[in-house]
């Protein structure tokens, strides 16, 4: 009897001890959950971060600066002001940046045409191709043409020779752009010359008759009226 009575009792004192240090663990938890909160939410405030609740404008003045006027300013004002500031600040161009661009592209107007007529193989130049080709020429300026030319010298094919007459037959072109596309000519197939000296010596006007005059005098081509005078 003596013993069972012992080890009912041993029983009944040993429940009440395990509850004690399942309280101790609980409490000892709970202050190092207490704890943690306390250290992460000092860390956040020493970082600058608005407590639960707080605007951030009061937050930023309880850190030290304003809403206004901080020294820190917040990314998401500075996103915003960089995206305001792209959308309004437009460098303007100055007068002499636009009419250079503007003779840029008169400039690659005329060398596309000129690269367009390089490509093509055969065909025959009408009357307004010559006349396409030799406003583009006119538009363009002064300071650009002697490269453009030279450039259509050297890339139009005898076949299309013709667009080039069209610049040799225009009076009203600089004679030196005529005396240009003259020499060109004389340095072609004779077919090409048979075709275009005649024109030439039709009108005595032309700044480039008297080379004309003479070179079909001294070939033998010069028309029978005008050698027997």
């Amino acid at each position: 009897m003596d013993k069972g009575k012992r080890k009912t009792l041993t029983v009944v004192t040993g429940a009440p001890a395990a509850l004690c240090v399942a309280a101790v663990v609980a409490v000892a938890i709970v202050f190092l959950f207490v704890e943690s909160a306390s250290q992460k939410k000092e860390a956040m405030h020493r970082a600058g971060y608005p407590a639960a609740g707080v605007p951030r404008a009061e937050a930023r003045q309880a850190s030290g600066g304003t809403a206004e006027g901080s020294d820190v300013a917040d990314p998401e004002d500075e996103t915003g002001d960089d995206e305001t500031g792209d959308g309004e600040e437009q460098e303007e161009k100055t007068p002499e940046e636009l009419q250079e661009e503007e003779e840029e592209k008169k400039v690659e107007a005329f060398d596309s045409l000129t690269d367009k007529w390089m490509e093509r193989e055969g065909g025959e130049v009408s009357m307004k191709d010559m006349d396409d080709f030799v406003a583009a020429f006119k538009s363009v300026p002064d300071g650009r043409k002697d490269e453009c030319l030279h450039r259509a010298l050297n890339l139009v094919s005898d076949d299309h020779v013709l667009l080039l007459a069209g610049i040799l037959f225009d009076k009203s072109i600089d004679k030196e752009y005529l005396e240009l596309v003259f020499n060109d000519v004389l340095n072609r197939d004779e077919e090409v010359k048979k075709l275009i000296l005649p024109k030439i010596f039709k009108d005595k006007t032309h700044p480039c008759w008297a080379d004309t005059a003479w070179i079909l005098d001294v070939t033998g081509e010069l028309p029978k009226k005008e050698a027997s005078e």
